[in-house]
This record gives structure tokens, sequence and C-alpha cells, in this order.
């Protein structure tokens, strides 16, 4: 029923307030419950990684999330600013199918918010629950550090149910990965992303691998 619900929700919010109200309302979720997450800190990159391995932040609220160790970010001077991480499973895909199996094909109001978020803010999204999964790991990373640095989320692709992907081309040039990569991260995984030092200046050379 609840599978139901939320389509249903979404078809409502978007006779009543629009494309673009929805996609306003997922943003303030994404953000609200980033929020209540609240603040956490590392000592360094290995015990943070250790904790997205064990499901301990709440970047991993969305479910088991893959550590790439072996594609590090480092900066001009070579010093580890970051890493790449993919996420499993969307936490949607679940709703996604048993709506399909019990109802139909889903409303056509899930693409239609999802192309509003892509055309006005960010061309990332494959259905509209993307826009507030998005939004939460932006803030959550915000409240996040490691070495006392806090740290910022970059969007670098996503795979939709069909297999249809979305990348970011200029955040795969901020932190120099081929699209190639991605492309190979994404055969077992749904959304991949990095958390990188706010602010610090990525290196001129290929991602190391």
């Amino acid at each position: 029923m609840m599978d139901i619900a939320l389509y249903s929700l979404v078809d409502d919010m978007v006779s009543k307030a629009g494309t673009e109200g929805v996609v306003e309302y997922w943003l303030r979720v994404g953000e609200s419950y980033a929020e209540r997450m609240g603040k956490e800190a590392y000592v360094g990159w290995p015990a943070f990684n250790v904790a997205m391995k064990e499901g301990r932040t709440a970047l991993t609220m969305e479910g088991d999330v893959n550590v790439l160790t072996d594609l590090a970010i480092t900066d001009r001077d070579g010093d580890v600013i970051g890493y790449v991480y993919a996420l499993k499973t969307c936490p949607m895909a679940p709703t996604m199918n048993r709506y399909i199996q019990k109802i139909g094909p889903l409303p056509e109001s899930d693409g239609d918010v999802s192309d509003s978020f892509n055309v006005r803010i960010q061309d990332s999204a494959v259905c509209n629950y993307c826009i507030t999964h998005q939004k939460f790991r932006e803030v959550a990373s915000n409240n996040i550090t490691v070495a006392k640095q806090e740290l910022e989320c970059l969007q670098l692709a996503n795979k939709g149910r069909l297999g249809e992907v979305k990348m970011l081309p200029e955040n795969l040039s901020r932190i120099n990965v081929d699209e190639r990569h991605i492309k190979s991260i994404l055969r077992s995984a749904s959304c991949v992303y990095a958390l990188v030092i706010k602010g610090k200046t990525i290196s001129d050379g290929e991602l190391g691998l």
C-alpha cells in the first residue's frame, strides 16, 4: 500500500504545485533529513572508510556502499583528499519494482518531476526520488569532517531501472576520472559519487587506480 501511496502522493503534488513545486519539496526533504542526522567527525580517511563499509555513517542510510579505495583522489601535492563511492542498490528500487508488478507502469509524473530537476538544477536524476537522495548526500557530507576538514559530495553518475545512465561531466572533470571507469562501476551499482575535502584543489593527473 505504501508503494502506491508514494506515487499517488507525487501525482497529487504535481497536480497542485506543479513539477517545480515538487522538486523544491523533495530538495527540502533531503536537506531536512540530512540535518537531522547530526554531525560526524573522523580522525582520517581510513577511519571514515571503515565507517562507510560498516554502515556507521549517515551516508550509508540509503543502503550498502562500496568504498573504492583504489580510486583515491589526490591534491597537487599528492595527498589523498577523497575517494569514490558506489551505492549498490537504489533504496527506491524495491518500491518501483513492487509498483510495476502490482499496478503497472510508473506514473508519468515521476518522469515529469525528474525532467524538471534535470533542466532547471542539475542533469542527474533518473527518477524523481533521486532529487531527495542527492540533496541528502550533499548536505550530510557537509556535516562530516575528516581530519577536522569538512567534506563535499560530488555526484558522478547513476543508473535507472531500465539501464539509462546519467553522468555529470563537470564533476568527472573535477576529479580527473574517465567516464569509462564510472561505467564499469555502474555494472554492479546504482549510483556513484565522490567525497572530497571541501575547498581542496585536485591534482591535474589521472585518478589513482
